[in-house]
């Protein structure tokens, strides 16, 4: 989710943030060695009880928003002769602060253990979105941001400058005052609401219970034994991921895979149905009032995309690039499920998975069960620090830190003799906790001033014992690394948001990493089982193999989810029933056989994150560029130092300070393009 979070999505810890703004001029440049103080000091504060980090939790957020508040107001009344000095330093000092205050909020909203602190994170997030939108409504700043003259200084000013003063009136500046008070109180219920619909999630945690380990036969024997029946003799199985994914892949009772099919496609609902209604209605009207004909034409509109109707094209184009491809593969699957039950009509959906590793040990001989004692989850850790240090140059080291939960562990990431900046793993599932996959971003960074730092947040084994990975959980694991060298290469920017890209291509880097999943010379260095041996080399091919089999069933029905998403929020809301309009979009791109009873759209929880809420096509145009920039490593080798180094340079480090397009071109030397993508899909060598 993630996220850039997800990225999706979205960002720790109670600590002790300077809220008061330093003067640019008398900074002092960060210090070769040292972590940024905002980082450095992210500790739970010592209290004898969670209700008193609670407390002490909502107390530092009201002062926090007290002081931002304040910087705003001085900001707005900074007088005439409108500069760099008097404009734009300010408001980059204030954005880092509101960025700095979101970020910690929507992270302990998501992965704090104790609840009060969730809910008080969840209404902090509230107050700092809504300093945020006060912001970006303020007409005096906007007329003082628009009168500072740029056309003098470097091609990242004038683009920092470009950026801001669309979303001043993306955000609805140049309305009248009736209006934008209406935009600032609606922005706040948005908020709330997205933060509902998370949280209803996560929440819900479901299970299905089985009264005998002879029910179990199919999965994995670690699987088994990290499952032991409890005090009544009952072994539960939860809709949390490393539960999950296994029992539908592995579990050779179809009965059980299906109730648990249906216990995680029911997750929050039919709460959410409701919350989701209220939220499609409140982004219309906020798209309106704005000045835009839909929520999807606003959100895109700072985007690469830029609007609607080109994300329509792209879904319709990628759809169309992948649908005989992944009606071919579904043909397959059919026919499998025939040999077995002659008479089937359909494969359903909690068949799927399972019937897939049955062809995929027939058609490759690979049963991906042999895969797992091969990525035990501290080593698959090591190696994707090492493949880190061989690719780019950095070099992770473990710190001491006060985290959030015993389970999180703190680290630094260094380039030579030069710090980065710091992340967190918390990688291993719990209640109550996000549970999916994202990195969060913690601290903005600035250029000589300020360093950033983010937290990874998984749910993998391994918190205990030896934790067997997932194929597909070693390459998320890569994908979220992919977000967290992103953000700390790229967190070094003059101007704070000019950090981040075009969210539409946040997730190529992140894609493109998990290339080197398949790369035996990479592989081989971290996947050893426990005897020592090294994953076979045809294992690895058979792997590869296996995976591209699956891309066209893939790419159509992550084109199922980003027309949803689209569908949700580029229309009147009046107009269409949700329950109707997913079950629409479903018979569009159905592949497997229809169900009723189960609305996984109220667990979608890339809804509730506003960067992918109407834009979830976002990760599919994102692989376009991904496969088009990895085709240059594909020709000039995957460990090439220096192409990898030219990747880090031209297209990392830049972040937001020109078009992500300028970036690209620069690392391939031309315009990226669609063939890359569309010979993946059609090719099946």
């Amino acid at each position: 989710m993630n996220s850039f979070k997800f990225l999706v999505l979205t960002s720790l810890v109670l600590l002790s943030l300077a809220c008061g703004r330093e003067d640019a001029a008398d900074a002092p440049p960060a210090e070769p060695g040292v972590a940024d103080q905002a980082t450095r000091s992210r500790a739970i504060e010592p209290a004898e009880g969670i209700s008193e980090v609670a407390s002490r939790y909502s107390k530092r957020c009201d002062s926090a928003a007290e002081t931002i508040a304040g910087l705003l107001a001085e900001l707005e009344a900074s007088g005439s002769d409108p500069s760099l000095a008097s404009v734009f330093e300010p408001f980059n000092e204030l954005t880092r602060l509101i960025d700095n205050n979101m970020y910690e909020a929507q992270l302990f909203f998501y992965v704090h253990p104790d609840a009060d602190v969730r809910r008080i994170a969840g209404e902090c997030d509230q107050k700092f979105q809504g300093i945020n939108t006060r912001l970006f409504l303020s007409r005096p700043i906007f007329e003082a941001f628009a009168a500072v003259d740029v056309s003098q200084e470097d091609a990242e000013t004038r683009y920092f400058a470009e950026k801001q003063l669309t979303l001043f009136k993306q955000n609805g500046v140049g309305q009248d005052d009736e209006t934008r008070a209406r935009i600032q109180a609606l922005k706040g219920e948005i908020v709330g609401l997205e933060n509902e619909f998370a949280a209803n999630v996560a929440g819900d945690l479901r299970s299905i219970t089985v009264d005998s380990v002879d029910k179990l036969a199919g999965l994995p024997d670690d699987w088994i034994e990290a499952h032991p029946p409890n005090e009544d003799g009952e072994i539960v199985i939860t809709t949390q991921h490393p539960d999950y994914s296994p029992f539908m892949r592995y579990a050779q009772d179809e009965s059980l895979r299906k109730r648990l099919y249906f216990e995680y496609n029911n997750r929050a609902y039919p709460a959410n149905k409701e919350v989701l209604r209220k939220l499609v209605e409140k982004r219309n009207e906020m798209a309106q009032l704005t000045g835009f004909a839909s929520w999807a034409d606003n959100q895109n509109a700072t985007k690469m995309s830029g609007n609607a109707a080109t994300v329509r094209e792209f879904i319709d184009k990628a759809a169309s690039a992948s649908e005989d491809r992944a009606r071919g593969d579904y043909a397959l699957y059919q026919d499998r499920l025939r040999k077995d039950v002659p008479d089937a009509q359909a494969v359903m959906p909690w068949q799927g998975s399972f019937i897939g590793n049955k062809l995929r040990q027939e058609l490759f001989s690979l049963d991906v069960a042999e895969l797992r004692p091969y990525f035990e989850f501290q080593r698959v850790r090591d190696g994707i620090f090492e493949l880190t240090y061989d690719l780019f140059g950095y070099t992770v080291r473990p710190v001491e830190a006060e985290v959030w939960h015993e389970s999180v562990s703190a680290y630094e990431m260094w380039d030579g003799e030069e710090l980065l900046g710091s992340f967190y793993l918390d990688m291993h599932p719990r209640e109550n906790k996000f549970n999916h996959a994202a990195m969060f971003q913690m601290d903005m960074g600035e250029r000589g001033r300020h360093l950033p730092s983010a937290a990874l947040v998984t749910n993998f084994p391994g918190e205990t014992g030896k934790g067997y990975m997932e194929q597909r959980q070693v390459e998320t694991f890569l994908h979220e690394f992919g977000h967290l060298v992103h953000w700390l290469t790229m967190n070094r920017q003059r101007w704070v948001r000019n950090t981040d890209p075009e969210w539409d291509f946040i997730e190529a880097p992140s894609q493109m990493l998990e290339n080197w999943l398949y790369d035996v010379d990479t592989v081989q260095r971290f996947a050893i089982n426990d005897a020592g041996e090294p994953i076979p080399a045809d294992m690895v091919a058979k792997t590869k193999a296996s995976q591209d089999f699956g891309q066209g069933m893939h790419v159509f029905g992550q084109m199922a989810l980003a027309d949803l998403s689209l569908s949700l929020h580029d229309r009147d809301p009046a107009n269409f029933e949700i329950d109707e309009l997913a079950e629409a979009i479903n018979d569009r791109y159905r592949l497997f056989g229809k169900t009723d009873g189960a609305h996984g759209f109220a667990a979608f929880t890339h809804l509730s994150n506003a960067p992918y809420a109407a834009s979830y096509y976002l990760y599919m145009w994102s692989l376009v560029i991904a496969d088009d920039m990895f085709s240059r490593f594909q020709a000039e080798g995957l460990r090439n130092r220096e192409t990898s180094f030219a990747y880090r340079d031209r297209v990392l480090a830049k972040g937001g300070s020109r078009p992500a397009a300028d970036s690209v071109a620069d690392f391939l030397g031309r315009p990226y393009n669609f063939d890359a993508f569309e010979s993946r899909l059609t090719s099946r060598d």
